[in-house]
């Protein structure tokens, strides 16, 4: 089956006739399919030359008429003009035009009025529609630049999502922004509705709906790990702030890099208190994707094979690689099956000295080994890791497939509730994440991940430090809790003490080895060891004690007098 295709300016008296003849046959002929293209005058020539450009024809004028098979595809076969086209539908279905030139020109005025209204009508549309803000922070990286193209036709916000793209770098990177913006409106992506560069973070991040922050504090020489820290938390502290004015409620922000990730989004967390946290995530994609490359190299498989892989903790900090649950398809072995089945990850590598010792570690230095055979940064797979880490937060992930994404915690595997640590989630279709709860961890497992939090607890501690003992102030009581046995153990000591000077008191001798006295005077008091008000208290206790242990004596000493005084009672004698 056959199609037709009449291409020229609106007001181009040939299209009008061109056009006609073309509903003359669509109508009589039921196999006679017929497509119409119609552009304003500004636009025709440029419209013209890249057609032509394309399919390797030459054609200057308007109309332009080709011939398509539909049931074959290609890129078509040039009839002409009007007069080629006229000639066409004569000697193949015996039909021609009858318009004279004033009707064509009366038709012609009407297809541009008509163009015209529906070009304003189509405007008005693109207006009332509501693109989606998305922000890009060091937009003049070449990772920005691998990745407009990916959001700009669809394949990350949805096939239908219109975006407005807001691109943001320094003002020495404004020339970069401007080319970048050029090339984006080159693409002729019709979802792409604007493009902004912005070099105020106010601007850049106002009305938008996704954020992706690319930035990196770097480290500088001789600088300390809290100073670093601090530094970033100035940094994306103050962007959270701006988000949380002039962004929308409901956005979606993701952060990347090599920097601290873990700590800059729970520190955007603490300051961007309208919006969800649940709105905040690390990349975690990227460390992902280097570890099924690493075992994909390992089994010669298809790094797109390697699924399940959990990325547990500070993604670059500390950090555990599961692979307890991980699988494989399409590996080459003795078991063979249907796209759909895989095999353990864990089987499939025996070496469990390589899992050991070799995998992390090549794992660790996958980007150093790659951007040194490129001699240039990793950019399009860090590119690619953030754009299909946004599809599937947006459009949801593959059935029956986990991916690790560093979120705010609420005690999921023991892990501190408001810790932002790397868990393995699934994605929904209506844009949200959720973590996988039913994974069995053996205490190995267990182990290692208290190593992981204890490293995002002392990035945590930077900036929140945990509270100290309180100090009692001067002149507190100071209260000693005795353990009971030490306590048994200096009762003897002083009974013992006591008994011995007793002894020394009876003998006639003077005691040197006791300074208790009931006298002021001779209380020696360190002002410099304790408080006034305890020396005082404790005084009053020695008074005290000291006067009813004299109490006592003179006591003890009456009844002793009595007891003499007393008469004798002697034995009756017969």
């Amino acid at each position: 089956m056959a199609k037709v295709v009449i291409a020229g300016k609106a007001d181009c008296p040939y299209y009008a006739r061109c056009e006609l003849l073309g509903d003359k046959l669509a109508r009589n002929l039921p196999d006679f399919k017929l497509h119409k293209i119609v552009k304003q005058t500004g636009e025709w020539e440029k419209w013209l030359k890249t057609t032509c450009n394309e399919r390797g024809w030459s054609h200057v004028k308007s109309p332009i008429v080709w011939r398509e098979l539909i049931d074959r595809g290609g890129k078509g076969v040039l009839i002409g003009g009007a007069n080629e086209f006229q000639e066409y539908a004569n000697g193949y279905y015996g039909m021609e035009s009858e318009l004279i030139s004033s009707d064509m020109i009366k038709i012609s005025k009407e297809n541009l009025q008509y163009k015209t209204e529906m070009d304003e009508e189509e405007r008005e549309i693109k207006a009332q529609s509501k693109p989606l803000h998305v922000c890009i922070t060091v937009a003049a990286s070449p990772v920005c630049y691998a990745m407009v193209n990916a959001i700009a036709k669809g394949d990350v916000f949805g096939s239908k999502q219109e975006i407005a793209l807001h691109l943001h770098d320094a003002k020495d990177k404004m020339e970069t922004l401007e080319g970048l913006k050029m090339e984006a409106n080159d693409l002729a992506h019709g979802l792409l509705r604007d493009v902004t560069v912005e070099t105020n973070v106010r601007k850049a991040f106002s009305n938008c709906g996704a954020i992706i922050l690319m930035d990196e504090v770097v480290m500088k020489d001789g600088e300390s790990k809290d100073a670093w820290y601090k530094r970033n938390s100035n940094l994306f502290s103050g962007y959270a702030k701006i988000i949380n004015e002039v962004a929308r409620k409901n956005v979606k922000v993701l952060l990347t890099g090599d920097g601290p990730i873990n700590f800059n989004v729970f520190m955007m967390i603490q300051n961007a208190p309208d919006i969800p946290r649940q709105n905040f995530a690390g990349l975690s994609r990227m460390l992902e994707n280097h570890t099924k490359a690493v075992i994909a190299d390992k089994l010669n498989v298809n790094s797109s094979g390697v699924v399940n892989v959990i990325i547990w903790g500070n993604i670059n900090g500390e950090y555990y690689i599961d692979l307890d649950n991980s699988r494989v398809h399409g590996y080459e072995g003795a078991i063979w099956g249907p796209p759909s089945f895989s095999l353990p990850t864990k089987e499939m590598i025996w070496d469990k000295q390589w899992l050991t010792k070799e995998f992390p570690e090549l794992v660790q230095t996958r980007k150093a080994t790659v951007e040194g055979e490129l001699k240039h940064g990793a950019s399009m797979s860090k590119a690619a890791a953030i754009a299909t880490m946004l599809c599937h937060w947006w459009s949801g992930s593959p059935n029956g497939q986990t991916f690790s994404l560093a979120v705010c915690s609420e005690g999921w595997y023991g892990i501190p509730a408001g810790l932002v640590y790397s868990f393995p989630v699934t994605m929904h279709p209506k844009g949200y994440w959720y973590v996988v709860q039913d994974i069995d961890l053996s205490e190995e497992v267990k182990e290692k991940l208290k190593v992981t939090v204890q490293d995002l607890v002392s990035e945590k501690e930077i900036m929140y430090p945990p509270p100290k003992p309180p100090t009692p102030p001067p002149g507190e009581v100071k209260v000693t809790i005795i353990d009971p046995k030490e306590e048994a153990a200096a009762a003897a000591a002083a009974a013992s003490e006591k008994e011995e000077e007793e002894k020394k008191v009876e003998s006639g001798e003077e005691g040197t080895g006791s300074t208790t006295t009931t006298s002021d005077s001779a209380v020696e008091v360190d002002s410099s060891t304790e408080p006034k008000l305890e020396t005082i208290v404790e005084e009053k206790a020695g008074n005290e004690n000291a006067n009813a242990a004299a109490s006592s004596e003179n006591e003890a000493k009456g009844e002793n007098s009595e007891q003499e005084a007393a008469p004798t009672e002697e034995p009756a004698t017969e």
